[in-house]
């Protein structure tokens, strides 16, 4: 099993790098004065929209979840933007890039799944996220007919942050994926998610 998370874990990170890179180029000439305006995120959005290869590969596929998620209501709040610009400035500064070199995220063991339903279903979320705070997760989850819940036998996905968390690094899967692993082991159908799948279930 170990070996087939590393195999899974080795082509994750290359697609990674791919997508990153391809999302460089157009982010840095976005962010080239520091700052985020309506007419760049709207920009962003087509830009993502053309580029389907990008938009559904992570970080891509969260960005533009982002991006939608923004959109949605026809006005962009300064948290909104404010969220967004840091996310591209890690971007561009090379900080996701790096997560996806070190690997740390995607060698916890994650379910791959093709997709994921939202309403009706338990989530819980660990670690940090590209799409924003947790709270702004949560909210994206809510709005969709889901519900936030702890780690238990009822629990449906249990969703990992694209930026992990300072103690994975250190060979600790952290209290919530290892409780969810226990409940896995234990014949529970609960599914643990990378960000960028559960991002890709925001577009249904």
């Amino acid at each position: 099993m170990i070996n087939v998370y590393q195999r899974q874990a080795t082509a994750f990170r290359n697609e990674m790098r791919t997508s990153c890179a391809a999302l460089v180029g157009i982010v840095q000439g976005i962010m080239s004065d520091g700052h985020l305006n309506d007419a760049e995120i709207r920009f962003l959005k087509s830009w993502l929209t053309g580029a389907e290869t990008v938009a559904l590969t992570w970080p891509g596929t969260v960005i533009n979840a982002q991006v939608e998620n923004i959109l949605a209501d026809g006005l962009v709040t300064e948290e909104e933007r404010s969220h967004l610009a840091e996310t591209l400035r890690q971007l561009v500064g090379g900080k996701l890039d790096e997560i996806a070199d070190a690997g740390f995220v995607t060698e916890l063991p994650i379910d791959r799944l093709e997709g994921i339903e939202i309403p009706n279903k338990l989530f819980c979320f660990t670690g940090d996220f590209v799409f924003g705070p947790r709270k702004l997760c949560e909210q994206a989850i809510e709005t969709r007919g889901g519900a936030i819940s702890g780690v238990s036998k009822k629990l449906h996905y249990l969703v990992v942050g694209g930026l992990g968390s300072a103690e994975w690094k250190h060979g600790s899967f952290g209290t919530k994926i290892e409780k969810a692993i226990q409940h896995k082991e234990a014949g529970v159908p609960l599914f643990i998610v990378h960000e960028d799948t559960w991002a890709a279930s925001l577009h249904g």
